[in-house]
């Protein structure tokens, strides 16, 4: 039976949350709802299925990364319990992600190593993955940064996704992990366990859904004030997008807010002054796309965490019963 202290802290943890994401959506909401600018919220289905996917994508990705790992308990709710962690990210470190995970994806069966190495792993391709797909925004902008004199972002940007593929690969992770879990008195991972590069080079393609669709997702957000932004530029909000969410996740304050609105609100003001408008202008347009995809993103992880919530809410006990049926 679990203590009463342990039932209360995490009830007290659940509020926090809602309270964060709560916050969250009102401060979008607030961004939007009071402008003398016309909305056209017929564009807003795109938006929210564009983030949709894009979450979606990336917890297959972690999924298909355990499962790789040797992890083979059902595949449904363990995405319930990564939409569900989602949420934890309003709270400041990402631990309470982890720990969010960790919780819900034991009552499957999955153990805490697998899920935190495996979490892990999708966090740093995530990010070589968006440093990529940032890239080439950011070199659509070649001339744009050449005369603004902050051309030092491209190779600054190139140089932090080699880090981060040179620590993600196997030889120098696992070697990580395993001084860590040593230290810990843990036994080391089963090199069968182990992915391979050329398996981890591969999540790095897996998640061009997610950039594309988050790309979707940002100029439906622009269409809602009837910009005019035309098909091809989802290439660059695309990047956009991309740049935005890696930025804010290494800022490590929650769900990455003002960081993320900032970087694509840079994107945002350049196309529309592509568009005629003036700077003033272009700037007040870019601050309102910005406060609408953030309100678009966090009603689809409020929603899809609920949905996760309610498909790992059977009782832990339950759930290894299930599993061991």
């Amino acid at each position: 039976m679990k203590k009463p202290w342990v039932t209360l802290l995490k009830l007290l943890l659940m509020l926090a949350i809602l309270a964060a994401v709560g916050w969250q959506l009102y401060k979008a909401w607030s961004a939007t709802s009071h402008v003398a600018l016309h909305i056209d919220w017929r564009y807003a289905p795109l938006g929210l299925l564009g983030f949709t996917g894009s979450m979606l994508t990336s917890g297959l990705v972690w999924r298909w990364i355990a499962r790789k790992m040797g992890d083979h308990n059902p595949t449904i709710p363990l995405l319930g319990a990564y939409t569900f962690s989602q949420m934890g990210k309003y709270i400041p470190g990402k631990v309470v992600l982890l720990l969010m995970r960790i919780d819900r994806a034991g009552r499957f069966g999955m153990d805490a190593r697998t899920c935190t190495l495996s979490t892990l792993l999708e966090n740093f391709i995530y990010l070589i993955s968006g440093g990529l797909a940032g890239l080439v925004g950011l070199a659509a902008y070649f001339k744009t940064l050449q005369a603004e004199g902050h051309l030092w972002v491209l190779p600054a940007c190139g140089v932090l996704v080699m880090v981060l593929l040179l620590a993600t690969h196997p030889a120098i992770f696992y070697r990580l992990v395993d001084i860590a879990l040593k230290k810990f008195k843990r036994p080391p991972i089963d090199p069968a366990h182990r992915l391979r590069m050329g398996q981890l080079l591969g999540c790095v393609i897996l998640f061009l859904p997610c950039w594309i669709c988050g790309g979707i997702a940002l100029w439906a957000s622009a269409r809602c004030l009837d910009a005019a932004l035309p098909a091809s530029a989802i290439i660059v909000l695309i990047s956009a997008f991309a740049l935005g969410v890696i930025i804010g996740m290494v800022s490590l304050l929650p769900g990455g807010a003002l960081v993320r609105e900032s970087v694509l609100g840079l994107f945002l003001v350049v196309e529309l002054m592509h568009l005629g408008l003036d700077h003033n202008t272009a700037i007040q347009h870019a601050t309102i796309v910005a406060g609408l995809q953030r309100l678009f993103q966090v009603t689809v992880e409020a929603g899809l965490g609920l949905v996760g919530s309610v498909l790992t809410a059977v009782p832990a006990r339950e759930k290894a019963d299930a599993v061991r049926g």
